[in-house]
């Protein structure tokens, strides 16, 4: 989906400038269409803005998914001293990667609880201010974080499954976020020959793999 914005400015650079921090999108990812040129008028009499509309090249980006990098963008910029963000979409996500900082524990919090919590707060505000792209869902990863905690989930999985055909008996794994939890049922759907169940504990749910009942595949 095309994101065209339009914005107003003294001069047509300014109106530019504008609108590419608006966006949060380098002069080059732009193409700008100039609506009103702008005058200075007389003695400061009969001034007018000038307007530019704004296209981003990129049509593969949605208008959430660069408001989104742009708020996450001014968040790092009270937390953080260095960091780039890189901007991917699919059908259903808009994936923001963090990179280039040295301070991923901060980022990431006591088991991605940070990552959670801007991922929320940046949906929030993003959706609100956005017309395109709703409908997409926040994911934000911190220097290959969830990556390497979710290959991590599909190894405990496996290892999980291994035992209980071994031993015939249920085991529980640990609690896991939503995300995460997708993973171990992709991997236990994947592999097979047992059963599975989710056990709620208030807040938290967790996963009982079970051994698979005689006569059922």
């Amino acid at each position: 989906m095309t994101i065209v914005i339009e914005m107003e400015g003294k001069t047509v650079s300014e109106a530019t400038i504008s609108a590419c921090e608006e966006l949060g999108v380098p002069r080059s990812g732009i193409e700008v269409e100039v609506l009103e040129a702008g005058s200075k008028g007389v003695l400061g009499l009969g001034s007018r803005s000038a307007r530019v509309r704004v296209t981003v090249k990129d049509s593969s980006l949605s208008e959430k998914g660069v408001r989104s990098k742009r708020v996450l963008e001014n968040i790092l910029g009270y937390l953080v001293s260095a960091y780039s963000v890189e901007l991917k979409e699919t059908a259903d996500k808009i994936e923001l990667d963090i990179k280039g900082t040295n301070e991923e524990g901060l980022l990431i919090g006591k088991q991605g609880e940070m990552i959670k919590a801007m991922e929320s707060l940046i949906g929030k505000i993003a959706g609100r201010i956005s017309n395109g792209g709703k409908e997409k869902r926040i994911s934000i990863d911190v220097s290959g974080y969830k990556k390497r905690r979710y290959e991590r989930v599909s190894r405990l999985v496996k290892e999980t499954i291994s035992k209980v055909r071994q031993s015939k008996k249920p085991a529980l794994l640990e609690t896991m976020s939503a995300s995460e939890r997708r993973v171990a049922y992709l991997t236990l759907k994947r592999e097979g020959g047992v059963d599975y169940d989710t056990k709620i504990e208030g807040n938290r749910k967790k996963i009982i793999v079970k051994p698979l009942l005689k006569g059922k595949d």
